[in-house]
């Protein structure tokens, strides 16, 4: 058996080298009638499927080349290779006009990231003792952005920027560890914490809610994926906003993409930093946000009893 592959493997060699000399005869004979007969048998034998093969090929290893690069530096190695895998794919829907598929793929990748950091026990650390902390800090022009300098002043703390209101209070969802947040607030702890290194200036804040804004536009776009959904009021303003400009959102959401790598491939080098600041500070109690339950009449305001609840 052995012997047999190597002569295929010979007989494609020769048959290689007979094809090199006869192109390089067929260069320096004058007489082109040659040339043009070769060129004939070629184009016969090729059909459009195959050149669309060889096209397709081509860019499928462009498209491989394009995601090596983009997460060359991404410091999470363990997780490199699925995310490259998952950047092909996103591309290649992207190409075929797969709008739902692209989202799912390109979220996929994001939710790869973000999962993986928030096993992290030294972000952890860190999230849990300054979700108290003030959510700016000051700032002045020429100084370099310290995270011990914060609005001290100030009580908006870093748990009610980040952590999304909904059923949970700020308070219960303090008390978990980040690996047990919802989607969309573990996304929003790694923009924050990761990206901005816990040093948001309060200007930062418009560049917050548009990154933040974007990402919740890409996981309700993943959702599509999901058949027999009833969307939500709030949901389908998104998807009505975004549906018709998709063209835009391909971009748009590439974007997002590379910003979210970026806060990564940045900040994840400086936890430890963070992590030796977090040792100096001693977190405050976080007062549980009111809630209104009815609202009093005004006739009955001034009627000298006192309602509690």
């Amino acid at each position: 058996m052995f012997g047999a592959q190597n002569k295929m493997s010979m007989n494609k060699q020769q048959y290689k080298e007979r094809i090199h000399l006869l192109v390089e005869k067929l260069k320096t004979n004058e007489d082109r009638s040659y040339w043009q007969y070769l060129q004939s048998l070629v184009s016969e034998n090729i059909t459009n499927d195959k050149i669309d093969d060889i096209y397709e090929l081509c860019i499928e290893k462009i498209i491989q080349k394009q995601a090596e690069d983009f997460y060359v530096r991404f410091p999470l190695n363990s997780i490199k290779q699925n995310l490259i895998e998952d950047f092909v794919r996103m591309e290649s829907f992207r190409r075929k006009n797969n709008f739902e598929d692209f989202c799912l793929a390109l979220y996929q990748q994001i939710e790869c990231m973000t999962n993986t950091l928030c096993t992290n026990k030294m972000l952890d650390e860190i999230v849990s003792k300054m979700w108290s902390s003030p959510a700016y800090i000051e700032y002045k022009k020429g100084i370099k952005p310290d995270i011990t300098r914060r609005l001290k002043d100030s009580e908006y703390n870093i748990a009610k920027l980040v952590l999304i209101a909904s059923k949970e209070t700020y308070l219960e969802k303090c008390k978990k560890s980040i690996q047990n947040q919802y989607a969309l607030d573990k996304i929003r702890i790694v923009v924050y914490f990761v990206g901005y290194r816990g040093m948001m200036r309060n200007f930062d804040y418009e560049n917050y809610v548009e990154m933040t804004s974007s990402l919740n536009d890409i996981y309700q776009c993943r959702n599509l994926n999901h058949r027999g959904m009833n969307h939500t009021e709030w949901e389908q303003k998104i998807l009505d906003r975004i549906m018709p400009q998709k063209s835009y959102y391909y971009f748009k959401f590439l974007g997002t993409l590379a910003q979210y790598v970026n806060y990564i491939i940045e900040g994840y080098k400086e936890l430890q930093n963070m992590l030796e600041y977090t040792k100096s500070i001693t977190p405050k109690p976080i007062e549980p946000s009111l809630k209104v339950i009815r609202q009093i009449d005004p006739s009955l305001l001034n009627d000298g009893k006192k309602r509690i609840k």
